[in-house]
């Protein structure tokens, strides 16, 4: 063999391998982990290559990236994160904001990419290999960097790394104000020895104003995709203001009419077809709305640009947000924007002018075709709420306060009070006996479950309750404990039900199909209570949480009163409403007692009945 032939086939080492862009490399080398198009090259959207791309710019430092759900944010940091272990190793930390989602990361998506990508899988080690760490915590590389996987809620798992680049995502779903500090400082402070080589990748949805990603992109040249308009050229932003549709008449109710949606320009206001949108996407390009920063990159990006999608199905979806009164998710999953149910600092007055002068315990509706009573358990009192109720109107008619020095003791006066109170003869302005349903009493403090559990078992109607963490399944179910039965309550579902009556009573009073009405003599701080709590993104969903410093006692036992409402309900067969208004003819021509007037009546005094509501579902 010549020294030519040896120089030919050797030149192919001597030459440095072929430099190219993160996204193209991504589409070069990397397939889809899962789905129907699983194993398939990816394939970049347009408005993607710039947010893959920039993790080579030297100028930035963090790059931030706040979009709706199902807009491929994964694939973009995914990509990084293979494009770095290809070309650039060093140690890199991944965290997300719960474990549960840490692990489904991994497994459903980063495991399986490696394992499906001959250049990724070469680098990493092997996992029978017992010298070597694998595990669901980290994968070691064959050249000795690591991959660290960890959750933002652990202050321990970040302690001792020292990380070159850092992937976190779902920031929004994390509390910030942890005993150790904010977890996202937490994070980038293991990467401060790499000073300005260090990248720093940022990703959420976003939930409320003000929420991590928010202060995120509100600190970063806050990059928008621009498109031009197939008509007139004007270049915009795709916002869900600019998507128009007709109502249609459902019931009582105007809703949007999805089939109608669509697409026009802001500027000439013609409509823009699915074909021309997708044109248009493709040709844009993205502009620094906020260039004044200079060392940090943010995205933002939503739905409305996806090509997979289409304005009569993100429309679709708005329709049944609109129906359900579940905006915020639309706002947050959909547009990628903030939504603020209650931050939007709603006039006191607006929950004020909820209050109505013309009813309260003692002038009790007509129309009120049966009560429930929510009864929440404190240390030294029991605080419950008294609901009246037909087939479109539910009624706010009173709320007592039940004192004894400790209440988590069998024997406590405030049960005995409480019972009497209960099982009053509860009669409408006619005189007209209503009949208690339930009454449900919270066991959820494990010091007082025994006490509240004795306390039901003693009275026909009483029913001891106890609030989930689940945000999914039924709003309430049977369940027993040491033999004692009880029912477990979505309280979650129970507040988002409340938060939508709270909006028809604001925004819909007189169309909504269940309009809830406030007596006026309820404490003064009850709508401070009823609007105590806010919904915070937990993973990739949403959990009620408690503003400090804010009483929610309020909240609660509306939401038992719900829930003790359908319970009442579901026990009266397929026609409850009839049974309950049979019920209310034979209760008619009884003795009609002398309504006082408001001002003359003592509400602490309380008629002392039998132990029991009687042996029908109706009391007697």
């Amino acid at each position: 063999m010549n020294i030519s032939t040896v120089l030919n086939k050797s030149v192919r080492h001597l030459i440095p391998p072929i430099k190219y862009k993160p996204s193209v490399w991504a589409e070069k080398h990397l397939v889809l982990p899962d789905g129907a198009a699983a194993g398939q090259k990816i394939k970049l959207y347009s408005f993607q290559r710039e947010m893959l791309d920039i993790i080579e710019d030297n100028r930035y430092k963090k790059i931030i990236y706040k979009t709706s759900a199902q807009i491929a944010k994964t694939t973009i940091l995914n990509s990084a994160l293979f494009y770095w272990m290809s070309t650039d190793s060093s140690n890199i930390g991944i965290a997300q904001s719960s474990l549960a989602e840490l692990k489904q990361w991994k497994s459903g998506k980063i495991d399986k990419t490696i394992d499906a990508v001959p250049v990724l899988k070469d680098l990493v080690t092997d996992k029978n290999d017992k010298t070597k760490a694998n595990n669901q915590n980290q994968i070691e590389l064959r050249d000795g960097n690591f991959l660290y996987f960890m959750t933002l809620g652990s202050a321990k798992a970040l302690r001792g790394k020292t990380l070159k680049r850092i992937i976190l995502d779902e920031i929004s779903a994390i509390d910030q104000n942890t005993d150790e500090g904010n977890p996202i400082r937490l994070a980038e402070q293991r990467a401060t020895d790499f000073g300005q080589e260090a990248k720093i990748l940022i990703s959420s949805t976003p939930t409320f104003s003000g929420d991590a990603i928010d202060v995120e992109y509100q600190n970063s040249d806050q990059r928008e995709y621009f498109c031009r308009c197939p008509h007139c050229e004007h270049e915009h932003t795709l916002k869900w203001e600019n998507v128009k549709f007709e109502w249609r008449k459902v019931g009582r109710r105007d809703l949007p009419d999805s089939s109608t949606a669509r697409l026009l320009c802001p500027e000439c206001h013609t409509e823009i077809t699915e074909a021309q949108r997708v044109r248009m996407v493709a040709c844009g390009r993205w502009v620094a709305t906020n260039p004044q920063v200079t060392d940090t990159a943010g995205f933002y990006i939503n739905r409305l640009y996806s090509p997979n999608s289409t304005i009569q199905a993100i429309a679709k979806e708005f329709e049944m947000a609109w129906y359900e009164y579940n905006y915020q998710s639309f706002y947050n999953t959909v547009l990628g924007l903030h939504y603020s149910e209650f931050q939007d600092e709603l006039d006191d007055l607006q929950f004020e002018a909820l209050r109505d002068e013309s009813f309260d315990l003692t002038h009790i509706p007509d129309s009120v075709l049966g009560i429930v009573i929510g009864c929440d358990q404190q240390l030294d009192r029991l605080e419950a709420l008294v609901m009246g109720f037909n087939e479109s109107e539910l009624f706010v008619l009173g709320y007592r306060y039940f004192y004894s020095p400790n209440c988590e003791i069998k024997g406590a006066k405030a049960y005995t009070d409480l019972a009497v109170f209960c099982q009053q003869k509860f009669r409408t302005v006619s005189g007209r006996t209503v009949p208690v349903l339930k009454v449900a009493v919270d066991s959820g403090n494990g010091r007082a479950t025994q006490t509240v559990h004795s306390f039901c078992q003693a009275y026909k109607r009483f029913e001891a309750i106890k609030g989930s963490s689940s945000t999914n399944g039924p709003l309430f179910k049977s369940s027993t404990s040491e033999g004692r039965q009880f029912y477990m309550l979505n309280v979650h579902q129970g507040k988002n039900w409340v938060l939508s009556l709270l909006n028809n009573a604001l925004s819909e009073k007189n169309d909504a199909p269940l309009k809830i009405r406030f007596a006026n003599d309820l404490p003064d701080d009850y709508f401070d209570q009823l609007t105590s709590e806010t919904l915070e993104r937990s993973g990739t969903g949403f959990r009620w949480k408690c503003i400090p410093g804010r009483r929610n006692e309020a909240l609660d036992t509306l939401v038992y009163s719900l829930a003790m409402m359908k319970l009442a309900l579901s026990k009266l067969g397929t026609q409850p409403f009839k049974k309950l208004r049979e019920y209310k003819q034979t209760t008619r021509e009884e003795t009609v007692l002398p309504v006082q007037p408001p001002s003359e009546i003592k509400t602490n005094k309380y008629s002392r009945t039998n132990t029991t509501l009687g042996k029908s579902w109706f009391g007697g």
